[in-house]
């Protein structure tokens, strides 16, 4: 369990930093056995795919004010993206109401994935990133149950609702899906040094992706496996400047696809 005492130990002190300097950087169901304690609320703000398409009230939720239960959650152990550097649980930290990532310049980061899988639904999470190195790249994805952490995908099937262009100097967004029949992706140019909300549907008409709560992808392919959703900070040895990087999340909330509202 990764709890507020962690984050007397580190964290708190990582927020102060913060604050003063910049870092360089089922089939269809929700699992409900493993839901977790915390209130799931429609989000208010107006950025929000859920609240722009009136998605109700999600079935489960994650709001990073306390901690992080094993029974909700996979802590990835395992080695980094494409083998390089090391994905470490001691990288995961909880503060200020917030779930922070954290990569150092050696390669050593963070990922986790949701215990909480379906096949069709809706999934929105709300993302900042401090500057630093562009070698890192926020991923918030969904993958089939049972991947991340360094598993390929068995059924040729991953939906990045948040994802990166590769354009060293600044972090820019995209949008990736890949399903046996192919790759289809879209870019989007906004600071993500600020907040912005990340959304995805899936259903079995296709799949659209929104940002701050407007549509930017759309196809009319879709994912047919249960798929966990994951936030990933991957390191990129050689691709833009080295160093550290820092990915902060307010919330992840998951909405059945028949939670109202339409795509």
């Amino acid at each position: 369990m990764i709890s507020r005492s962690h984050v007397r130990t580190a964290m708190l002190g990582v927020v102060t930093m913060l604050t003063v300097s910049t870092l360089s950087a089922a089939h269809g169901e929700v699992v409900p056995e493993t839901a977790g304690t915390a209130v799931c609320s429609p989000p208010a703000d107006r950025l929000s795919a859920a609240a722009a398409h009136g998605w109700g009230a999600p079935a489960w939720c994650a709001e990073f004010d306390d901690y992080l239960d094993p029974a909700d959650w996979v802590f990835y152990d395992s080695p980094g993206h494409d083998d390089q550097g090391r994905r470490s649980p001691d990288q995961l930290f909880i503060g200020n109401g917030s779930l922070y990532l954290y990569g150092r310049a050696d390669g050593t980061t963070a990922g986790l994935g949701a215990r909480h899988d379906q096949a069709y639904g809706r999934w929105e999470t709300r993302v900042r990133m401090y500057e630093g190195a562009d070698s890192y790249h926020p991923i918030a994805l969904l993958w089939p149950r049972g991947g991340g952490g360094g598993v390929n995908s068995a059924t040729g099937e991953e939906i990045d609702f948040l994802g990166v262009m590769d354009r060293p100097g600044r972090w820019r967004p995209n949008f990736y899906l890949e399903t046996p029949q192919g790759a289809e992706q879209s870019y989007a140019d906004v600071d993500m040094t600020d907040w912005h909300t990340y959304a995805v549907e899936n259903s079995p008409s296709g799949v659209v992706g929104y940002l701050d709560g407007q549509e930017w992808f759309r196809s009319p392919r879709s994912t047919r496996s249960p798929m966990s959703v994951c936030l990933q900070l991957d390191w990129f040895p050689g691709h833009g400047s080295p160093g550290e990087a820092w990915m902060e999340v307010d919330w992840l909330r998951i909405y059945p696809l028949n939670s109202g509202g339409t795509g």
